[in-house]
């Protein structure tokens, strides 16, 4: 005789944050990029459980200064 194994399953609920990333971000003139700082600014948010899961190039954004734009996501911890 065997017994019933039940299954659990449960969906990831996930928490987003975007960055944009525009000339000069972080860096001492408009076409240049601080790599260090940029570096350490990202160890900061994997620090915080933020993982980079996607870039989006270019993108023209409503009221802001257009970039690349940085899309990270952490699970939500119940």
């Amino acid at each position: 005789m065997t017994e019933a194994c039940e299954v659990v399953t449960t969906r990831a609920k996930w928490d987003y944050k975007t960055v944009v990333l525009t000339g000069g971000f972080m860096g001492h003139h408009k076409t240049e990029l601080d790599r260090p700082t940029f570096e350490a600014h990202l160890d900061a948010l994997g620090q915080e459980g933020w993982d980079l899961t996607w870039i989006l190039l270019e993108q023209k954004l409503h009221n802001e200064k257009d970039g690349h734009l940085l899309i990270f996501k952490r699970p939500i911890v119940a």
